[in-house]
């Protein structure tokens, strides 16, 4: 039997109010109207539903059966087609997150901004390789962090930040064998950062509606970018910035990474940054990306806010208090160059040497 489900919604309250013109006013409907769906139901059901009284209306046994059973079956209804609700206090959903180690000091933040507002949420942070299209595809995953090259149309992405590449070199040389400029960087022994293995590397840009992710710190052999390909093979390659700053820092070799993440670390591990001239200069836009099936969704518009929020917090806490202009600090020591340096203006807590 098929039945409008807009019939029931005036036999309930037909029923609450046991009475035709408030029923009427409270579904907006004339009384004409509501005597009609009456008379089509009373059909439907084969019973009267109603009985008139000098008082109002006066139900039917078969009206009282029906009444509450179908107050509960309208509830559901309602829930159903409703807005969903999303409260970061009362969630237990675990949110996974796909994001290389470039991104450890934003992560710590997401960390403590996630268990601040909702305590019984759980993270994961993978670091997917060639199957990252697929995982964002079959909700594996919720939100990557990262940088694109390509981005196919069922995807949304938001810029977060911009990073640019700066060559890194160990503090432990004498001045005079520090690399003076970029193309003497270019001949030193270097440290080349490739993420993903080859095979996925492959996978990753064969298809074209897959992510094609940009070389964030893939700026070693197989990289993305035209400027990084003429640079030539790297010497050695590892599989991601913290080992190759580390390298620098007890060898003879340079390498090129990502600034944001040197300046960061480069007291830890003790290496000293320069920046590529102007004419060199290699931008990177950090975003991050979701499906748009979530683009509405009240947990991904929340799970988007505290990233944003994240990153407002860790850009605010890497500004360095000022130093002396040719001095700096390397490994917690202040040394002092060799050469002239100009003050870089996004960072005055450590010597940049740049190139004029």
């Amino acid at each position: 039997m098929e039945i409008d489900l807009n019939l029931l919604r005036v036999f309930d309250l037909l029923y609450e109010e046991r009475n035709m013109t408030r029923a009427a006013a409270r579904l907006f409907l004339t009384q004409s109207a509501v005597s009609h769906a009456l008379a089509r139901l009373r059909i439907v059901l084969g019973d009267p539903l109603f009985l008139r009284i000098p008082s109002g209306l006066q139900p039917t046994q078969r009206a009282h059966q029906l009444a509450p059973r179908l107050r509960v079956a309208l509830a559901e209804i309602r829930n159903l087609v409703a807005a969903p609700v999303f409260d970061p206090a009362t969630t237990s959903r675990r949110f996974t997150i796909s994001a290389s180690s470039y991104f450890c000091g934003l992560i710590t933040r997401v960390t403590t901004l996630v268990s601040g507002s909702a305590p019984g949420a759980s993270l994961q942070f993978v670091n997917l390789g060639g199957n990252l299209t697929q995982a964002v595809d079959q909700q594996h995953v919720d939100l990557v962090l990262g940088g694109f090259d390509r981005v196919p149309i069922r995807f949304r992405s938001e810029l977060l930040f911009q990073d640019e590449l700066a060559w890194v070199t160990g503090v432990h040389h004498a001045p005079d064998e520090q690399p003076s400029d970029h193309e003497a960087f270019l001949t030193r022994p270097r440290v080349g950062i490739v993420a993903l293995p080859p095979g996925d590397r492959h996978r990753e840009g064969a298809a074209h509606d897959d992510i094609l992710r940009h070389a964030i710190p893939d700026v070693g052999d197989g990289a993305a970018s035209s400027a990084s390909a003429k640079r030539g093979p790297a010497s050695l390659v590892v599989y991601d910035v913290a080992t190759a700053m580390a390298i620098t820092a007890v060898t003879d070799m340079v390498a090129l990474v990502p600034r944001r993440y040197a300046e960061t670390s480069a007291s830890a591990v003790r290496v000293r940054i320069v920046d590529l001239p102007k004419n060199r200069a290699e931008k990177i836009d950090i975003m991050m990306l979701w499906h748009s099936r979530v683009q509405n969704d009240p947990d991904s518009l929340w799970l988007r806010s505290i990233v944003r929020e994240a990153v407002k917090l860790h850009i605010e806490d890497a500004r360095p208090k000022a130093l002396s202009v040719g001095s700096g600090v390397f490994g917690g020591t202040r040394v002092k160059t060799k050469e002239p340096a100009v003050r870089d203006e996004r960072d005055r807590n450590k010597v940049v040497v740049k190139h004029r």
